[in-house]
């Protein structure tokens, strides 16, 4: 989730709860000064009509149109002694006049005329339906909340939007940023303290990265072109001491075995010499290259490589897929998808190869996925290793794609499938 977002869930969330609290407030100060101001009318109406009663005047009647309703009756000493004189209470009551019951705020005092005789007058007016009151105000809370929340979200996205630039700028040149590659400087043209520490910190961290990339680099490199010759030398040697009489069969047996090693770190050598002048830009010559017609070169190669494992190969062309790249590193990317392939299909199954005006891909038959994590970096292989594989087949063929502005996806559905497409 984009921060930007997580702060608007999180204000809408606090807003949510602040209007909750805010609203039960508002309904309990209305509802108090609600009754507040019925129990004054009350108290003034149950006045004039005990004055009356008292008096002897005529009282008013109980259905005079304003919803208003009392009643007097006679109570005993002891009810009246047991009882506050003035109680206040809320029930429903029979409106005659509406026919029908309503909630009512009722005032209930007790009193003694010049007999000493106790009577209890209940004077009752129709007060708010609470139900309708608190539909009333739960509406306007709601609509108070999207109101405001909608107001507050858009002000919040907009100042952290502003705000958040050099942060943005940031992220953005980090995701364009490749080791080795001439990336633009890390932007810090900002007033804000914490984001150009941030910046600094970063450009700090790329040129101790650039810094050990380049070491790395040319280690691989000079280690590689020093490995070259005492190989050779070795390879010749161990030729010469083959070909010389009186060679026991078991000495003649480990020498083979110290030719085919030799032989594996003279290809493995090869293939890190190579991979570091892919790395370092060494092929910059560029021309249109028919990939249709480097797959069918390369396919009658192999087939024949690997005829012992009886191999079927469906080639399908689509639109013409013609890319502007150098020829040698075309030639590396499809030898070693091809190589893949026939090398790790089960024997008597089919390598399927589909290209298109965009892509290609190369699928093969194999028991189980690969690690994504893991498949193109150097020396990764599931399981045990084959014979004369150095493990960095896949690991060049990404190279030659993030040198030819190419990427390389893979999957497996029941078969391994590798596609190549521009980015």
């Amino acid at each position: 989730m984009k921060l930007i977002y997580k702060i608007a869930l999180s204000l809408s969330s606090i807003m949510l709860v602040f209007m909750t609290l805010w609203s039960i407030f508002f309904f309990r100060v209305m509802t108090a000064e609600i009754n507040d101001e019925t129990d004054d009318m009350l108290e003034e109406y149950s006045r004039d009509i005990i004055i009356k009663w008292l008096s002897g005047a005529r009282l008013p009647a109980t259905d005079n149109g304003t919803n208003n309703t009392y009643y007097i009756r006679k109570v005993s000493p002891e009810y009246a002694d047991s009882r506050q004189r003035i109680r206040y209470e809320d029930a429903d009551i029979y409106i005659a006049s509406e026919g029908e019951h309503e909630p009512a705020r009722i005032r209930r005092q007790v009193f003694m005329d010049s007999d000493g005789a106790f009577y209890e007058l209940t004077v009752a007016v129709p007060t708010f339906e609470r139900a309708d009151l608190v539909r009333s105000i739960l509406w306007s809370i709601v609509i108070l909340y999207i109101v405001l929340l909608i107001a507050l979200v858009s002000i919040t996205i907009v100042v952290i939007r502003f705000n958040m630039r050099p942060f943005d700028a940031l992220v953005r040149w980090y995701d364009s940023y490749a080791p080795g590659k001439n990336n633009a400087p890390v932007p810090s043209g900002t007033d804000v303290v914490e984001f150009r520490k941030l910046a600094e910190a970063a450009q700090k961290a790329v040129d101790r990265s650039e810094k050990l990339y380049d070491q790395q680099k040319q280690f691989i490199s000079n280690a590689s072109h020093e490995l070259q010759t005492p190989l050779a030398v070795s390879m010749g040697r161990i030729e010469m001491l083959l070909d010389s009489p009186g060679l026991t069969e078991e000495q003649a047996g480990e020498l083979v075995k110290i030719h085919r090693t030799i032989m594996d770190l003279t290809r493995l050598n090869k293939t890190l010499l190579l991979m570091s002048k892919i790395e370092n830009g060494q092929f910059p010559d560029v021309e249109d290259v028919d990939i249709a017609s480097v797959f069918r070169e390369n396919v009658l190669m192999f087939k024949e490589v690997y005829a012992t494992k009886d191999l079927g190969v469906e080639l399908s062309v689509g639109e013409g897929c013609v890319w502007r790249m150098n020829v040698q590193l075309a030639s590396v990317l499809v030898n070693n998808l091809l190589k893949n392939a026939f090398s790790h299909s089960p024997d008597k199954s089919v390598i399927d190869i589909r290209i298109w005006n965009d892509g290609f891909s190369v699928s093969n038959e194999g028991a189980g996925p690969l690690d994504r994590s893991r498949i193109f970096t150097r020396f990764y292989q599931e399981n045990s290793r084959k014979e004369g594989s150095t493990g960095l087949g896949l690991a060049l063929v990404k190279a030659v794609c993030d040198n030819s502005g190419l990427k390389v996806e893979y999957g497996y559905d029941g078969r391994h499938c590798f596609t190549v497409r521009h980015v």
